[in-house]
């Protein structure tokens, strides 16, 4: 029962970063038609200021030296504090989320002027493709910025003192080797994923929904009607990197370090199948596509443990590469007989929506024509009411004296 509930857990802690991710990359090409190719530089960026500002912030916090935070000694230090002081862990954790989330605000807004008023969009997406490759190069090979190709490690779960709390008390007993921490930070990534639905689709259904339509499905119109296309695209492209900073942040506390190698190209990939396969400007669609893929992956790690133990001389490492093959398989198929993902994009509901019922066949009254072009205190007298006071009002308009 407990390894069940750690697998939710894990499950649900991937699904959620994931589903941010998805969201995020939604927002810039499904409902802007803007294409990312780098989406994983911010993701990337956002995991290792997070790592960064932990590894300063919890010696800090705690009054100790800072000192190298590479070596084992630091390790061993943030190991410590996190695990036994809830109140370093927890505003050491808050603030690197918060500087990942501007951080990757930032390096999008930075990245997306050389190439925002270019007339192809697709100019923009290799900018970003070039520079997510670029960032896993300078951090594999700059100590200052990761520690290098071994990454910065040691960043704990900001909820592992739960488990040094009752690790000795009576309910410790009944844990039954129960991850806790694991649990209630997968709670609250999915919270986070939850809030980025909710911020998506609060922005989708809305006239800003509208725009960033309009300017995906022809820019050239939108900006013959006075609209700033290269101020929507620039808003967006902030939009997505902060909810992608965020993920990376998230995802760093969840594994403990921040490892280069974690954010190549094949994870921008991975969204991309994602999107389109859940269906590109639908956030549900998008849930539905991370949700497909996280499966698909959690279930590859999975089996390649169960196949090792039983055959030691296998590679596990090919099951993952499998899994690439099939994301591309699936990616080919979806374009030759779904193009439009297994839940295909709606109409954007705002107040004009359900004004006036679009998509209903029937509406519940018939419109009085009539009636309708009555004034104001006319519109319940009937058709014989109104013939008469017409003619009335005839009659003392032939009847009345002439002037002078």
């Amino acid at each position: 029962m407990v390894d069940v509930i750690d697998l939710i857990a894990t499950f649900a802690s991937f699904y959620g970063i994931y589903a941010i991710l998805a969201i995020s990359l939604n927002l810039e090409y499904g409902y802007a038609g803007q294409p990312n190719f780098g989406q994983v530089l911010f993701y990337g960026v956002g995991a290792f200021v997070a790592a960064i500002v932990a590894a300063n912030l919890l010696p800090y916090f705690a009054r100790l030296p800072i000192g190298d935070i590479c070596n084992t000694g630091a390790y061993e230090v943030r190991f410590s504090i996190g695990s036994n002081d809830p109140g370093i862990a927890l505003s050491a954790w808050i603030v690197g989320l918060i500087l990942a989330m501007i951080a990757g605000g930032i390096i999008g807004l930075f990245l997306s002027y050389p190439a925002i008023r270019v007339k192809e969009e697709w100019y923009l997406s290799m900018i970003l493709l070039v520079a997510g490759e670029a960032f896993v190069v300078i951090v594999e090979n700059t100590q200052q910025i990761g520690c290098g190709i071994f990454g910065l490690d040691g960043i704990q779960n900001p909820f592992y003192w739960i488990y040094q709390s009752y690790s000795t008390s009576q309910f410790a007993s009944t844990q039954l080797g129960l991850d806790l921490p694991g649990v209630v930070y997968a709670i609250i990534i999915m919270a986070f994923a939850g809030a980025c639905y909710l911020v998506s689709q609060k922005l989708a259904n809305s006239p800003y929904g509208r725009l960033l339509k309009s300017i995906r499905d022809d820019k050239v119109a939108a900006e013959s009607l006075g609209k700033d296309v290269a101020k929507v695209r620039r808003q967006i492209m902030i939009i997505g990197s902060v909810m992608a900073g965020l993920a990376g942040g998230l995802y760093v506390y969840y594994i403990g370090v921040a490892v280069p190698d974690d954010y190549v190209p094949a994870v921008t990939f991975s969204l991309w199948v994602m999107m389109i396969l859940g269906g590109y400007a639908n956030n549900r669609g998008v849930l539905v596509g991370a949700f497909v893929l996280t499966l698909l992956e959690r279930g590859a790690v999975l089996v390649g443990l169960i196949i090792e133990p039983i055959f030691p001389s296998f590679n596990a490492t090919v099951i993952v590469y499998l899994e690439y093959v099939l994301e591309a398989v699936i990616l080919i198929l979806l374009l030759m007989f779904r193009p439009k993902g297994l839940v295909p994009e709606t109409r954007i509901q705002t107040k004009a929506y359900d004004l006036f019922d679009f998509g209903k066949k029937e509406t519940s009254k018939p419109i009085n024509l009539q009636e309708a072009t009555l004034p104001p205190g006319r519109a319940g007298l009937s058709g014989q009411e109104s013939s008469q006071d017409s003619s009335t009002a005839d009659e003392k308009e032939g009847t009345a004296p002439p002037n002078g």
